[in-house]
């Protein structure tokens, strides 16, 4: 495929930011009462999540869908998983372990 590591760097630039605005609305949602903090954390979190939404539309002129979003996706849900391990303590099984790992292997397959 043209372009593998444009298109696996855009997804996990894409990616990063998601997940940092998933992070701030998990800290928002700890402390849920209507104080600048809060209003800070979910306003940030808006904001990424609509920078992510823009950039992606541009992303899908350059990208195919079919490859764009799998990739994009996968990589999400890893961040995801590991801000919610490493800052958030949440449970880390064999099991999450393991789906990382085929999510990742998925987009070696992908990407090829």
């Amino acid at each position: 495929m043209k372009n593998t590591w444009a298109l696996i760097g855009a997804a996990l630039i894409l990616s990063i930011v998601l997940t940092l605005s998933h992070a701030l609305l998990r800290a928002a949602a700890a402390y849920p009462q209507l104080e600048l903090a809060w209003i800070l954390r979910v306003g940030a979190a808006l904001f990424l999540y609509g920078s992510v939404f823009l950039a992606y539309t541009v992303l899908l002129k350059y990208f195919d869908i079919s490859i764009f979003y799998p990739i994009y996706t996968a990589l999400s849900i890893v961040g995801v998983s590991l801000v919610g391990i490493a800052y958030f303590g949440e449970t880390f099984s064999l099991n999450k372990i393991l789906g990382m790992l085929l999510l990742l292997a998925g987009i070696g397959l992908i990407s090829r």
